[in-house]
């Protein structure tokens, strides 16, 4: 801010022929006579401190860059780990209804921690920096023109009112504008992940040009969005370059007239000149620190709505109880899932399992046999009544410490990019290679990874040339839960992708485990050979209860039961 000020002393020092040529003859005649100086100084020391203020000023914006990108990326970082964090921790709840009462799907999500975080960071960094910078430089100027020119300088604080006001009224709007633009980018990015993770789904039903257009339609409503943030930019930009551009030809147009008057010298104008275009940009900058700073909130209530979200059922708290032996009671139990209130699924649910039962539920589809899954994973907690293992409510236990105790395949199990043997010790993340080996036997897996290239080290994945069959993901899945040891084994259509030679090793061992080490099996199946495996059948009808309870061999040898006019209906084989 001091080299408007420079510029206009050097200016000063500038001098007509007539004045060069009447000193050359009195340095003649004169030999001691001064030569001209720069505030104070001679020239060669003036200008040897101005470089040295210009190298320090350089390095100081060295700095000033390095060290705002270097906060930036961390509050970057650090927001992106704790939103990721904060999004692990959340139940159920939360991904079916959340803090939108919409839901919160993965694409959303992706877009707060990636695009809203980022905005943040630019608005708490850079832009505050941007904003002090304004202020100093706008006060530094202000005074600067005061000691240059009062009068100039009065003249000059008429436009500043006006953009403050047109200040405050754009950077409401941004506000507003720039959340509903994150909100569409969201609802696009939920779009796009969905349909590619369907894409072969959409090339296999010829749907393409649907798809695209449902895509496209995302695509305008951020476009449009766009739009009407550029056209309130270019209403705002535009009216603030006009006020600045005539405020600077008055100011020159007055002061000519005061160096005509002998009030201000040439340099002193030109001195006042440069302020005035530093001091009219720091307003402008301060308008555009406004504006940006209005972006990071509108970004920052989409990532508070997460942040601020806690979930119903906490990860940390609760006793911890080593040994869970027992049975499993559900008691009194009603149940309707958050996203459905008006679907009833429990009314009056009571049953128990025996320690080291080996339990099949049955059913048609909808009448509450994954939900039974669901609440002893405790994933959700029921409406009223209550959920005991071995004498203990879930409820007061500490929910990581009790599902390590618990075993649960999915129909649909998803492993994640990397070697076979990571997604198996991704189960128990010490387990020895002894364990790891009786676990891939158990899930009758060794046999086909033994064929592949690198054996248990060979990459799966989406991005890996390995593709694993439906039937070879559920066997390491069910390998992965198997090294856990669990005391409890949900089995949730866990093999129905194996075919009858597989499924009869995988269930001959799990046999195994629950008679000898007494491990309570629960199945939820619709084949036939996999509920004849099991010791007890409990059978629901649509509204979730439970119509029949008894041994396989009773239920399927009674024509009448309703199990078997189950298996007629549904075809089960």
């Amino acid at each position: 801010m001091s080299l408007p000020l420079f510029i206009g002393k050097i200016i000063d020092t500038a001098k007509t022929p007539s004045e060069d040529d009447t000193e050359v003859k009195q340095e003649v005649s004169d030999p001691d006579n001064e030569k001209v100086k720069i505030l104070g100084l001679p020239p060669y020391q003036f200008y040897t401190a101005l470089g040295v203020l210009f190298v320090i000023g350089a390095c100081a914006n060295f700095g000033r860059l390095y060290l705002l990108r270097s906060v930036g990326e961390r509050l970057v970082a650090r927001l992106r780990s704790r939103m990721f964090s904060k999004i692990l921790a959340q139940d159920a709840y939360f991904f079916d209804i959340g803090p939108t009462k919409t839901g919160m799907k993965t694409g959303d999500l992706i877009s707060r921690i990636a695009s809203d975080t980022q905005i943040i960071s630019k608005s708490l960094s850079s832009n505050i920096s941007d904003g002090m910078r304004a202020v100093i430089s706008g006060f530094v100027g202000l005074s600067m023109m005061c000691f240059v020119s009062w009068k100039l300088t009065l003249c000059m604080s008429l436009m500043f009112p006006p953009l403050i006001v047109m200040s405050w009224f754009y950077g409401r709007k941004i506000k507003a504008l720039s959340k509903l633009i994150q909100e569409n980018i969201g609802a696009m990015t939920k779009v796009t992940e969905e349909k590619l993770n369907g894409v072969k789904t959409i090339q296999a039903f010829s749907q393409q040009s649907l798809m695209l257009h449902n895509y496209n339609t995302e695509i305008k409503k951020i476009f449009s969005s766009s739009m009407r943030e550029a056209k309130l930019a270019g209403f705002f930009y535009s009216i603030n370059g006009f006020i600045g551009n005539t405020s600077m030809i008055a100011l020159l147009v007055i002061g000519t007239k005061l160096i005509g008057y002998g009030e201000l010298s040439i340099g002193d104008l030109s001195s006042f000149m440069m302020y005035a275009v530093y001091t009219g940009s720091s307003v402008f900058g301060l308008g555009n620190f406004y504006t940006e700073l209005m972006k990071g909130i509108g970004a920052a209530e989409r990532i508070f709505e997460v942040a601020e979200s806690n979930p119903r059922i906490p990860n940390q708290l609760g006793s911890k109880i080593d040994n869970l032996n027992g049975d499993i009671v559900f008691k009194d139990i009603q149940f309707r899932y958050p996203s459905r209130p008006d679907s009833v699924v429990f009314k009056n649910f009571n049953v128990t399992i025996k320690q080291g039962e080996n339990v099949c539920f049955v059913g048609p589809s909808g009448s509450g046999k994954s939900t039974v899954s669901q609440l002893l994973l405790r994933f959700y907690d029921p409406d009223s009544g209550e959920i005991t293992v071995g004498g203990h409510k879930i409820s007061s236990l500490n929910l990581n410490h009790y599902r390590n105790q618990l075993g649960y395949v999915q129909q649909e199990p998803l492993l994640f990019s990397g070697s076979i043997k990571e997604n198996v010790l991704f189960g128990k993340e010490n387990a020895s290679e002894e364990q790891i080996t009786h676990a891939l036997e158990l899930s009758n897996s060794s046999h086909f990874i033994d064929k592949l290239p690198d054996g248990v080290e060979t990459l799966i994945g989406s991005s890996n040339s390995t593709q694993l069959s439906g039937g070879q993901r559920q066997r390491v899945s069910l390998a992965r839960t198997l090294i856990r040891d669990p005391k409890i084994l949900i089995l949730d259509e866990a093999t129905a992708a194996l075919d009858s030679i597989s499924e009869e090793i995988v269930m001959k061992n799990l046999m195994t485990l629950n008679r000898e080490y007494g491990t309570t099996i629960i199945s939820i199946a619709h084949r036939l050979s996999t509920i004849r495996n099991s010791d007890r059948i409990i059978v629901f009808n649509n509204h979730g209860e439970i119509i029949e309870d008894g041994a396989f061999d009773d239920l399927y040898n009674d024509p009448d039961s309703a199990f078997n006019k189950l298996l007629q209906n549904h075809n089960l084989e």
